[in-house]
């Protein structure tokens, strides 16, 4: 694969790098086997965090005495000082490297987020130790805001921005690429194929590709994965796909789950991930595949308390209580047209839930 230049990091990553969020969710043997098979098809720049459960151990063990064959970024929230260095050493153990490459601050969305990274004797500086012991390369930014990175970059402390780039999510493009670039800062793309919702990941990854200097990092955890999105390389976007992805666009809006799962764990255990996206997921599978399971899951989802407990952790700020609540009741209606509950079950489960079919 080809080799690009992360800014002024001088690290040569691949066109495309491994994102490893998603590998939490396979058990630990197939995440390691899926991370071994990737760096076999020519990846060598794979991205975690602190706050993916099991993706950074995974990643040790799959990559562990690869050395500088690989190039390995992760990440993490500042709270404070102590949760930090907490965090950072638990990556660097994770990891099993005798070094980190790249070393991001995670979602800074917010003004006094940056101001608190860059305060005299602030995190800023523990990792500016970190490098003089030679435990740290890099230090990077992630955001979900590109007009916050417009404030980050010219501080000119930052050597890396991540933020969520796709054919719907373009606005990037118009400031913040442009300043990066400019500032020799290495652009990492994440939610390139925005959490799966295109019809076609191919046509989103050569989206991004057709810009120059941006890596994009799909999320992958099976093998079959890792396939497809290698084709991307293989051809530049064609109209077709690019009409495609337009299509896509105005079907989605810009209302919609990216698949980032930082919503969960619910405290009552709605699986509010699964359910906002489950019309596309079944309109696209089929709707033959809803199962028992699922209605038991959408079930649970009407009687969400809008707590608000998963919204509060959404980088998107979605409405996500009532669109659980408003996906559980379009997918009952679904479940009554194929047959696994009847309607008289569906109006019970309304009324249990204080609902009518139309008021969320």
């Amino acid at each position: 694969m080809e080799l690009v230049r992360l800014g002024k990091t001088d690290l040569r990553v691949t066109r495309m790098g491994f994102g490893a969020l998603p590998i939490q969710a396979v058990d630990r043997d197939s995440a390691v086997e899926v991370v071994r098979y990737a760096y076999q098809k020519g990846f060598n720049f794979y991205d975690t965090a602190r706050g993916y459960t099991t993706s950074e151990g995974d990643l040790g063990r799959a990559l562990k005495g690869f050395g500088s064959e690989v190039i390995v970024a992760t990440k993490a929230k500042y709270k404070d000082m102590e949760q930090l260095d907490k965090s950072f050493n638990t990556s660097f153990d994770n990891l099993q490297r005798d070094y980190i490459d790249l070393f991001q601050f995670h979602i800074v969305n917010y003004d006094h987020e940056l101001e608190e990274i860059l305060k005299k004797g602030g995190p800023l500086e523990y990792l500016e130790e970190q490098k003089k012991k030679g435990r740290l390369r890099h230090v990077g930014i992630t955001s979900h805001r590109p007009k916050m990175m417009l404030k980050a970059l010219p501080t000119g402390k930052f050597e890396t921005v991540q933020i969520p780039l796709n054919y719907i999510e373009d606005e990037p493009l118009d400031e913040l690429i442009p300043l990066a670039r400019s500032l020799d800062i290495g652009i990492i793309a994440m939610k390139p194929i925005a959490g799966g919702v295109y019809t076609s990941n191919r046509a989103a990854i050569r989206w991004i590709l057709q810009h120059p200097g941006v890596v994009p990092i799909p999320g992958m955890c099976r093998i079959g994965e890792i396939d497809d999105n290698l084709q991307a390389l293989d051809a530049p976007i064609t109209e077709a796909e690019i009409n495609r992805l337009e299509a896509d666009k105005k079907e989605l809006g810009t209302v919609f789950c990216r698949r980032c799962d930082y919503c969960m764990p619910c405290p009552n255990e709605i699986e509010a991930s699964f359910i906002v996206r489950s019309g596309m997921i079944f309109k696209r599978a089929g709707w033959d595949k809803m199962e028992q399971s699922h209605i038991d899951s959408f079930t649970k989802g009407l009687a969400c308390t809008q707590c608000g407990d998963c919204a509060s952790r959404c980088p998107y700020e979605l409405p996500l209580t009532d669109m659980v609540i408003d996906e559980s009741r379009a997918m009952l209606r679904k479940g009554v047209e194929q047959g696994l509950i009847t309607e008289d079950e569906f109006r019970e489960k309304l009324n249990a839930a204080g609902l009518n079919e139309g008021e969320g």
